[in-house]
């Protein structure tokens, strides 16, 4: 078989000394326990695929599908190898080996063929002419109110929202290995968004713009630390910081300097900011095995239950979802669960 993506990423394969520090924050090695669904593991499967030591396969593809790309495992590799990078070629010479996942390709064809994840052709930005660019990102066309709400929050501070018609900005293509549709996906996107400077709502798309567009982006959150006035909300919640927030932007004393601002108490849990618990939901895992993401969700919604919080707050639609459907089905076993809101909530609450 021919590795034209791990090719590139063969010094990263030859790095890794194997040591193992990868394992213990894994989320799903957490909850399935064998040595291949570590990234070590996965990094060992990844150079046999490259050596020709061991022959693609539908199990192999769906070892490499089975990791949310949280990115904890960068933050322990002592040798500092591109861990996710790997991955993700390894998925990508998998697709083109012909082993793609039926729910991925689904997900592919509707961008394709609507612009977005839900391959609904009705769904439309709530277009505006301002003066600063907004970028959405499907998550956020899909949740109306917030949308909405964040819009509000943008002009109560003095900030003139430009929304524009968009489309998907493609990080669904790259994190699940459909390298060719992304390079069409690319020129069609740059010529919808050309600006350099823009402001995106969703945590995952602001970091893919970023590192695949070379876009200058700043997280919605980051504009309301500088402009929210203080109020007193009050209540008592526990923050959930998301992957692509807190380890890949960045992002993490913004949100909590708006939740003291606008009067509303913080408690942590055991697992927070850069070391935080993925909420189960990302690298394409939620399509593919959604067993595994509602059992890695269902630890991280514990730990929000036993800090003993009123609810549960996070900036990410996607970690809102998933956390949500934890704590309902925490609910539906008789078992205390929190309420889970989109940040955007309580600020607005503040300050409209």
């Amino acid at each position: 078989m021919e590795t034209k993506y791990l090719n590139v990423w063969k010094n990263e394969l030859d790095i890794c000394i194997r040591c193992g520090y990868c394992f213990e924050k894994c989320p799903v090695f957490g909850v399935l326990n064998w040595e291949s669904d570590t990234p070590r593991g996965k990094a060992i499967l990844a150079y046999g695929l490259l050596s020709g030591e061991i022959e693609p396969s539908q199990e192999l593809a769906d070892k490499f599908f089975q990791c949310t790309f949280c990115r904890e495992c960068l933050g322990s590799c002592s040798a500092d190898v591109k861990l996710i990078d790997l991955f993700s070629a390894a998925r990508a010479d998998m697709i083109t080996a012909g082993f793609a996942h039926d729910a991925h390709k689904y997900m592919v064809e509707s961008v394709k063929k609507t612009g977005n994840i839900f391959n609904d052709s009705e769904l439309k930005a709530p277009v505006s002419e301002g003066e600063t660019t907004v970028y959405l990102g499907c998550q956020y066309l899909g949740r109306g109110n917030l949308t909405k709400t964040y819009l509000n929050i943008l002009e109560k501070l003095g900030i003139k929202p430009r929304v524009k018609e968009e489309i998907c900005c493609g990080f669904p293509f790259m994190a699940l290995g459909f390298r060719d549709e992304f390079e069409e996906h690319r020129k069609k996107f740059l010529e919808m968004f050309p600006e350099e400077d823009i402001i995106a709502l969703c945590p995952t798309c602001a970091a893919f713009l970023e590192e695949e567009y070379g876009k200058k982006v700043r997280h919605v959150m980051e504009v309301i630390a500088e402009r929210v006035p203080e109020a007193k909300l009050g209540g008592k919640v526990t923050y959930h910081d998301p992957c692509d927030f807190s380890r890949e932007l960045g992002l993490i004393d913004e949100p909590r300097e708006i939740l003291e601002k606008i009067g509303v108490e913080v408690v942590e849990m055991p697992r927070n900011k850069k070391d935080s618990s993925c909420c189960g939901g990302g690298g394409g895992i939620l399509m593919s095995d959604a067993e595994l993401s509602g059992r890695i969700a269902d630890g991280r919604i514990r730990e929000a239950v036993a800090t003993g919080a009123e609810m549960l707050v996070t900036p990410c639609p996607t970690c809102e979802k998933v956390l949500k459907e934890a704590s309902m089905a925490l609910n539906k076993e008789g078992e205390n669960n929190i309420p889970v809101r989109n940040i955007c909530q309580l600020i607005w609450k503040a300050i409209k």
